[in-house]
């Protein structure tokens, strides 16, 4: 999976997915029939203690990566197409935000909050920030390693 560009925390996804699907079903998913695995899936759909909706994508493309792996791309066609929900984000008040900017006393939480949210950075973006990477005269902050590099 690392060859392949994945991140570490993928590849604890796909794990902990394939784990749980094969002591479920007491079996290895690559010797599941089409039909098990839809029975599976279903039941995921299902169940109402599934912490949200991306635990059942989650399996969907662990299974998929599974199924490539092993050259077992015809079982593909069987699994479900996730589609991707246009989610609008969530735009703080210009009262909220100074809440929020007030909240903490030192000046150092202040500026990562700031970062955090007006310029859209992730949080290992904030953290692994040099003071060479920002620009005052230009206005920009230059990110450096960012999700999917």
């Amino acid at each position: 999976m690392s060859t392949s560009g994945r991140s570490t925390s993928t590849l604890n996804n796909y794990a902990r997915h394939l784990a749980q699907m094969a002591l479920h079903l007491n079996c290895l998913p690559t010797e599941l029939e089409d039909d098990q695995i839809e029975d599976y899936l279903y039941l995921l759909q299902q169940q109402h203690n599934t912490p949200s909706e991306s635990y059942f994508k989650h399996t969907v493309f662990s299974l998929r990566f599974l199924f490539r792996l092993e050259g077992l791309d015809q079982k593909r066609v069987a699994l479900p197409s996730i589609e991707r929900q246009e989610k609008l984000p969530v735009v703080l008040s210009r009262e909220e935000m100074k809440q929020l900017l007030k909240a903490p006393t030192l000046l150092k939480h202040r500026i990562l909050i700031g970062l955090l949210y007006d310029c859209g950075l992730r949080c290992l973006e904030v953290r692994t920030l040099q003071i060479k990477d920002v620009d005052l005269n230009r206005r920009m902050v230059h990110v450096r390693q960012s999700k999917g590099k």
